[in-house]
């Protein structure tokens, strides 16, 4: 029961007024009730697979907190770590050495073993407090809006935002709904319309790379990077805006990423949620920038390393990840050069910054995309040699899907830029839109849906494509 199922709407709505309508304390319940389902429309092994991280973590979270020495505090913590992220990762590793052999896993679990092992970890440091109760603790690891795909939340962010709903000092507000909904309808646009158009000419590319001439392979590799923006951008809106409308305000995911300036700026507004994991459990824990530059240089390879495995068990993931991790470094080695240039240019001399940092992002995703590390190198020796074949239009997307899908682009990045400018002024887009005269933001809306359901219609009888981040 994905997002863009034609069930979901039926369950969110239900889901939403069972819980503003029974009294506060029941509240915590009706999210797991509706956590428990969610999952299980994906099977039970997902929800079994869910049911005990939970378990084992919470318990492993009770018995750190009562222990009374280093050494059993520590034990506490491996044993909950081993129990979350430590399998996750070890599952991806044993399908990486030994191909064919496929470990036991769930949907979603990539995201709520950070999750679970951010808690722990947190609990460890005395960051949080201990959640006694299996309840809400449960809650949080099943959030059914963000279980799927993230963004991978924070306990800290998280709990306070459950005692208050559960206590009866968050109650249901019509600006909060709408915004909430606003924000899903944002995501759907984004998933239904640019992800799934941009998706089905990438594969296309990507399934016929050998037959196509070096253009198309170029920007086909070079467009997998705006399909997956706009495929895990739609997902991060719809959850953000369905647990807004839940009384949850969650921090962002994406901030306009393709206007970064450089890779760390680009890596501080994509998958924020991820990034500021492995920044905070993997890059500070092993020294961050703190021991001198050779070991800066190594927490960052080894940060982007983690990445890449988290991402998938193919040699072409740890390649994105060194790519990325090679890259970062090069650009702490040469910040205090490209400081001095950085006030050059002026507007021309951002936009010019931004481009380049897009072609780097995007050209290190073409390897994200291809199903092997030898087919990512086989499209870029295609790529080279100038090898003529198939054109744009011969990969069964017509002319005016294409067409649509560039102005689409061009719409989107321009709400992108308006959002840049608001956030400069101390605002943001949405501010912006609800400040517009009502004739002006009621088409807009119209047009938006409208859109986004002749869309949906065309799935009838067939699917989207899966949000790309669920298989991880």
């Amino acid at each position: 029961m994905t997002y863009y199922s034609l069930v979901f709407p039926l369950f969110f709505a239900l889901a939403v007024l069972v819980f503003w309508l029974v009294p506060p304390k029941a509240r915590g319940a009706v999210l797991l009730a509706a956590g428990v389902l969610y999952m299980a429309s994906f099977g039970a092994v997902s929800l079994a697979v869910l049911a005990g991280v939970t378990l084992l973590t919470w318990a492993w979270g009770l018995g750190l907190a009562a222990a009374n020495t280093t050494a059993t505090r520590r034990v506490f913590l491996v044993l909950g770590l081993l129990s979350s992220a430590g399998y996750l990762f070890a599952r991806k590793a044993v399908e990486l050495a030994a191909p064919g052999v496929t470990l036991l896993t769930a949907t979603g679990l990539a995201f709520y073993a950070l999750q679970s092992a951010s808690y722990l970890a947190d609990v460890y440091t005395g960051k949080c407090q201990v959640q006694k109760s299996f309840l809400k603790y449960a809650v949080y690891t099943s959030f059914f809006p963000r279980v799927l795909s993230g963004p991978i939340g924070r306990a800290e962010e998280f709990f306070p935002q459950l005692e208050a709903l559960c206590a009866g000092q968050r109650q249901c507000e019509v600006s909060e709904l709408r915004r909430g909904l606003i924000t899903m309808l944002g995501g759907w646009a984004e998933k239904l319309v640019l992800a799934n158009l941009l998706t089905a000419w990438v594969n296309a590319v990507y399934a016929q790379w050998t037959e196509c001439s070096a253009p198309v392979v170029l920007v086909g590799g070079l467009f997998f990077g705006f399909s997956l923006y706009f495929d895990f951008a739609g997902y991060s809106h719809l959850a953000l805006g369905a647990s807004r409308v839940l009384g949850f305000a969650l921090a962002p995911n994406f901030r306009r990423p393709y206007f970064a300036q450089t890779l760390g700026e680009f890596w501080q507004r994509w998958h924020i949620s991820l990034s500021s994991w492995l920044r905070d459990y993997i890059y500070i824990p092993l020294g961050g920038s703190r021991r001198g530059t050779p070991r800066r240089v190594f927490n960052l390879l080894v940060t982007f390393l983690v990445s890449g495995l988290w991402h998938g068990s193919g040699w072409q993931y740890l390649f994105w990840g060194l790519l990325h991790g090679l890259m970062q470094s090069i650009g702490a080695l040469t910040k205090p050069l490209r400081r001095r240039f950085s006030v050059w240019g002026g507007t021309a001399g951002v936009w010019a910054r931004r481009l380049i940092i897009t072609l780097c992002a995007n050209g290190a995703f073409l390897f994200f995309g291809a199903p092997s590390l030898a087919q990512g190198f086989g499209m870029v020796g295609r790529i080279a040699s100038g090898a003529p074949g198939l054109g744009f239009l011969d990969l069964g997307v017509s002319g005016t899907e294409l067409a649509f899908v560039v102005l689409a682009m061009v719409v989107a990045f321009s709400l992108d830029l308006v959002a840049e400018k608001a956030e400069t002024a101390g605002s943001c887009l949405y501010d912006r839109f609800i400040a517009l005269p009502g004739a002006v933001r009621v088409p807009a809306l119209l047009v938006l849906a409208v859109t986004v359901l002749v869309f949906a219609c065309r799935l009838v009888g067939a699917d989207a494509a899966a949000f790309y981040y669920a298989q991880f």
